[in-house]
């Protein structure tokens, strides 16, 4: 009795140890002004072979929001080729402050809404909206995770893009999907970088890998760096 009570104090140490020991990079930093300095490791460019810009669109949705005093609109669009999928997401995000655009971002696939969308798992208990996900890093700034499209044979893009007063832009976009999501004692999502795949006979050849992206605590985002 007493050895097995000394293993699992053993076990635990060293998961606390690891845990101690994880690094942990910025995605992003804020500064005083509410300007924001962008890390571009941290940004991927989508895949797309054709210029997205001669796309005909149709208008979708809009969703009104606050950031300290600056008042934001997003606007979205989705590809006519999409048509089918209008009600699970769009191409195109369009953020406006105070009535002027300030960020416009599209991609070949579909960012899906957090809930009733393409999303195997539901958020809505994260989120006051479809679109996003926020996180509120501040008084004055906030991180909006948007959710790729689950298609093919790749992981989708998950894309986070940051609000203050002064501006909003984006500061991250990687080949993610959202696995679960805690809110203490810092806000964490738990993210998946590796899809899983099966040989002919169903049985598992490539495992999932997952990381983390979490709360710093000082007004950023931070990536946990994945063991080589």
């Amino acid at each position: 009795m007493n050895k097995l009570l000394i293993l699992a104090v053993l076990s635990m140490c060293t998961l606390f140890c690891n845990a101690q020991n994880a690094i942990y990079e910025d995605i992003f930093d804020v500064m005083a002004d509410g300007s924001i300095y962008k890390i571009y490791s941290m940004i991927d460019n989508f895949d797309s072979q054709t210029d997205l810009r001669n796309q005909k669109r149709k208008t979708g949705y809009s969703y009104d929001f606050k950031v300290g005093s600056a008042s934001y609109t997003l606007k979205t669009c989705i590809f006519q080729e999409w048509d089918d999928n209008e009600n699970e997401g769009f191409n195109v995000l369009s953020l406006y402050k105070n009535g002027r655009i300030e960020l416009e971002l599209m991609q070949p696939d579909i960012w899906t809404y957090v809930y009733n969308g393409g999303s195997a798992i539901d958020f809505r208990d994260y989120t006051d909206n479809q679109f996003f996900i926020p996180i509120k890093l501040s008084p004055n700034s906030l991180a909006m995770v948007f959710l790729g499209w689950p298609y093919g044979g790749d992981m989708p893009y998950m894309t986070i893009v940051v609000a203050t007063e002064k501006e909003a832009n984006i500061v991250f976009n990687k080949r993610m999907g959202l696995d679960s999501i805690k809110t203490y004692p810092l806000y964490t999502m738990k993210v998946q970088t590796v899809l899983e795949e099966y040989d002919s006979c169903g049985k598992l050849c490539t495992p999932p890998v997952f990381t983390e992206i979490k709360a710093s605590g000082y007004g950023t985002l931070q990536l946990k760096k994945q063991q080589q």
